[in-house]
């Protein structure tokens, strides 16, 4: 369990910082060693080991949580002689929330600066907005805010046409909810809430707790939706919105919010979702305004077409595709594949947490040249997942009457986390060349930044909307 593996660590912490305290002569407050004292305490089974060698250890421990948190696949660091394993990584640029029932934000730990934050901070160009008479200011009111199942994203104009965005992970784990816990979460500067007696962490850091005792993330959402199997869903993702947005600019700023439509292979309402995150919205002060994902890519990406096209959103729950002519959504449809559904299938096979798979994707797969039997089982899933989706789009554009005034050559446009693997726009080339849509499709696009796509084509929309109030 992850609760007695946190547990571990903060011990065996406790151990070295008192054999530091023992042994070494810096400070002038330190208690004189006293040899006999050490050996009837309770540390005398503890293996004695040089303060040198002590903090050469602290000191490789520490370099392996900066790179981890850098985004580097390194290994932890292996000692020879017993000593405290590296805690886990810690997530830079992330708050200390605690909360208690009901949920409350209560303060955050200083930020570090580094990569990470920089990273963040880059801003991205917007699309050309074609509303006539358009307020003359450098900060146009509207905000983006794409609802993913692995990812929640937030946009917003910083200048004409540049854009700050920023993300969270919607993931968390649960762990045991007593005092030593939190300190030491706190001290490891781990995001994480509090409800009634349990604690969440939760982000990114979720993930990776969950990569290294084994064990599986929860989410907030499932399939594109709310997750009815986590009560605290709720609750959390309430939080996690909240933490990630801005303050509005003015009362009633538009925040336009992606949504999954209407699946095609499961039967899925979207209604209550939908009013969970209007509900959460106006609470802050925004005017919600909702955009299926498909036609958020079509938006970002299609704007040298005249935003006529198919835009495709490749996430962790589904697949969203909209069909749009001339900036006009003609056919939005989703299926209920995607990122989660290969993380799943290769899990089982493999016999591997899910958390491993996500680690192993998201961390220089090729699917047309894997590496490993882990790489290849994934690659095959992969596969898979694009011969369905292809087949999907197919099926539903060739017997579709809508898709008829398409009479020149269609861009299809492939955005979204799971389309960011090497190798995904090759395959998708290869399966579309025996598919048939009923139209001539031109260019097979990749967008030029496939995580922010449906974010920024949120943004577009709650620029535009608000601006026609």
């Amino acid at each position: 369990m992850v609760d007695d593996e946190l547990q571990n660590v903060r011990k065996r912490l406790l151990k070295i910082n008192e054999k530091i305290k023992n042994y070494s002569s810096l400070g002038g407050d330190t208690k004189p060693f006293n040899e006999q004292e050490h050996k009837s305490s309770k540390y005398a089974s503890v293996q004695e080991i040089p303060v040198d060698e002590m903090r050469a250890k602290l000191r490789a421990i520490n370099q392996y949580i900066r790179d981890r948190a850098a985004g580097k696949d390194v290994k932890p660091p292996v000692f020879t002689r017993r000593a405290a394993p590296p805690p886990p990584p810690v997530e830079r640029r992330v708050s200390h929330v605690v909360v208690e029932e009901p949920v409350e934000e209560i303060g955050d730990v200083p930020e570090e600066p580094s990569s990470v934050e920089e990273e963040e901070a880059a801003t991205i160009e917007l699309p050309a907005l074609v509303t006539r008479g358009r307020k003359k200011t450098a900060l146009r009111l509207g905000v983006g805010l794409d609802l993913g199942t692995a990812y929640i994203v937030a946009s917003r104009e910083v200048e004409d046409k540049r854009v700050f965005v920023k993300n969270e992970r919607n993931a968390f784990l649960s762990v045991r909810g007593d005092q030593s816990t939190k300190e030491l979460l706190s001290k490891l500067k781990i995001k994480y809430i509090g409800l009634g007696e349990k604690l969440y962490v939760l982000g990114s850091m979720a993930l990776e707790l969950a990569d290294i005792f084994g064990r599986e993330t929860q989410r907030s959402m499932n399939m594109g939706i709310l997750n009815p199997s986590e009560g605290e869903s709720i609750p959390i993702i309430q939080l996690l919105v909240k933490n990630i947005l801005w303050e509005p600019r003015e009362k009633g700023e538009v925040c336009c919010f992606s949504i999954p439509a209407q699946p095609i292979d499961r039967d899925q309402d979207t209604i209550y979702h939908r009013g969970v995150f209007e509900g959460i919205l106006r609470n802050i002060g925004f005017d919600p305004m909702i955009i299926d994902e498909g036609y958020a890519v079509v938006l970002s990406e299609l704007e040298a077409q005249d935003f006529t096209g198919i835009g495709v959103s490749c996430g962790a729950g589904m697949v969203n595709i909209c069909a749009a002519y001339k900036s006009m959504p003609v056919q939005s449809f989703s299926i209920t594949r995607g990122g989660d559904w290969i993380d799943k299938s290769a899990s089982t096979v493999l016999g591997i947490p899910m958390s491993r798979v996500s680690h192993i994707k998201e961390h220089g797969l090729d699917i047309k040249n894997p590496k490993s039997r882990e790489e290849e089982a994934i690659a095959i899933y992969y596969r898979n997942y694009i011969n369905y989706l292809v087949e999907s789009m197919s099926r539903v554009f060739g017997k579709s009457s809508d898709t008829l005034q398409f009479k020149e050559p269609v861009d299809i446009v492939f955005a979204g986390g799971s389309s960011m693997v090497s190798g995904f726009i090759s395959v998708v080339k290869e399966e579309i060349k025996a598919a048939k849509f009923g139209f001539s499709v031109g260019n097979i696009l990749h967008a030029k930044e496939p995580f922010t796509s449906v974010v920024r084509g949120c943004l577009f929309n709650a620029i535009e909307g608000g601006e026609k109030k």
